[in-house]
């Protein structure tokens, strides 16, 4: 009792007249000790997974922070300024083929699974070493100036055959784990991933990333010479996977709808209250919330300008950019993937009304019966991958219809175009 005490306690002499123990001088010192200072537990990696899915969203990304799932606000200003930038070029050379190009190889990122990830690290550095032995020899001045070039072009087409047969083998051999894979890769390239993350020649590789070549440029053993020309070679070299990713975020005004299939990691395998916790405050959550938001609130000034401005189309195809974006906006109709949206932005907001409500009762100590819960949330889960990919689907089709100038039928109002 008395040795807990803290040595700032105020004490008086009338304090100790009626000590059941002898004053001593060990107990003096006993009795002034201070009191030790309780330091709290390092959180677990649960917990920081738990920060990562609920806590608030992060400025620049990191490595942890990718792997995390963790959004990055310069991430989603990065994706807006790549979208804005398609319609710019889109307007400026009057075509949209390269969106469409960037549409169609999206996928050996979208379907990439770990084990597609291991398959394309081993084959690219089966492929690799060879390379190292041809160019690594010792050549004049003026022949290294021929052959960097080649082995740079060699690097580049190894990383882009290896990153397609792990996509290809991921697509066939696990294609069910492939699709449901397609929301988180987009969610990590597009809302995770920005220019604090280095570029990467294999996705997941340990050595062969931006950074580690920086490193080895600093602590090279080489002549200043050799050191300055890696490093001129360095940057040409991983511009591929920077335009990569650039075109990838340029897409999300296609691949956009996958925001409401998208899901944290850590709610995997997690129970019940946990994933109420993610769809109530998780980033995620709040980004579906506000893009739903977004969406409810374009549809209706559209469907207000329709019904109350003549000529609101002809005056919505006066700009080269905005008669682009009439493709996605279609100001003369309502299209049914236009519905479908509207549908997913509702079904958005409901369920962070609803898992507030669900959570309330275990805050009363009432909670709702898990087993409806469930089905309500899987049942919810399965309507948001249908109009997702309804959506998508349709706005690719209208992509590549424009770009190629294809004589395919006019999707319209219609659910198909046939």
């Amino acid at each position: 009792m008395f040795g807990q005490k803290c040595a700032s306690t105020p004490f008086k002499r009338t304090d100790f007249a009626n000590l059941p123990v002898p004053l001593t001088a060990d107990f003096i010192l006993d009795y002034a000790r201070p009191c030790p200072r309780k330091v709290p537990p390092r959180p677990s990696r649960e917990s920081s997974d738990r920060r990562g899915a609920y806590g608030n969203m992060r400025l620049v990304s990191n490595r942890e922070s990718v792997a995390r799932g963790e959004v990055s606000i310069l991430a989603i200003v990065e994706t807006l300024l790549a979208i804005a930038l398609v319609f710019y070029l889109s307007a400026h050379f009057n075509t949209l083929r390269w969106l469409a190009f960037a549409t169609c190889v999206s996928p050996l990122l979208l379907l990439r699974t770990e084990e597609s990830t291991q398959v394309g690290i081993r084959l690219f550095d089966r492929w690799l070493e060879p390379l190292n032995e041809r160019f690594q020899r010792n050549r004049p001045l003026w022949a290294e100036a021929i052959v960097t070039p080649m082995f740079l072009l060699s690097v580049c087409l190894v990383s882009f055959l290896a990153r397609t047969i792990a996509t290809i083998h991921a697509a066939f051999g696990v294609p069910a784990q492939a699709g449901r894979a397609i929301p988180k890769n987009w969610s990590r390239i597009s809302l995770s991933i920005d220019s604090g993350f280095p570029p990467e020649l294999i996705p997941g590789h340990p050595r062969d990333d931006f950074q580690s070549a920086l490193e080895e440029f600093w602590t090279g053993t080489g002549t200043i010479l050799g050191r300055v020309g890696f490093a001129i070679c360095i940057f040409p070299l991983f511009l591929p996977a920077v335009l990569y990713r650039w075109s990838l975020k340029g897409t999300s005004i296609i691949y956009a709808p996958l925001v409401f299939v998208a899901h944290s990691t850590f709610s995997e395998g997690a129970d019940l209250r946990t994933k109420l916790e993610l769809i109530k405050r998780g980033d995620l959550s709040r980004i579906r919330v506000w893009y739903g938001v977004v969406v409810i609130a374009a549809f209706f000034v559209k469907l207000v300008l329709m019904m109350n401005l003549p000529g609101f189309a002809d005056w919505w195809n006066g700009h080269p950019v905005s008669r682009f974006l009439a493709l996605y906006v279609a100001p003369a109709e309502i299209p049914k993937w236009q519905l479908a949206e509207l549908a997913n932005s509702v079904l958005a907001i409901g369920a962070m009304l609803f898992a507030r409500r669900a959570l309330l009762g275990y805050e009363l100590q009432h909670p709702w019966p898990e087993a409806p819960v469930k089905r309500i949330l899987g049942f919810v889960s399965g309507l948001r991958w249908i109009l997702a990919l309804y959506a998508i689907l349709c706005t690719g089709y209208i992509t590549m219809r424009a770009a190629q100038h294809w004589h395919w039928p006019a999707l319209g109002e219609r659910w198909l175009p046939w």
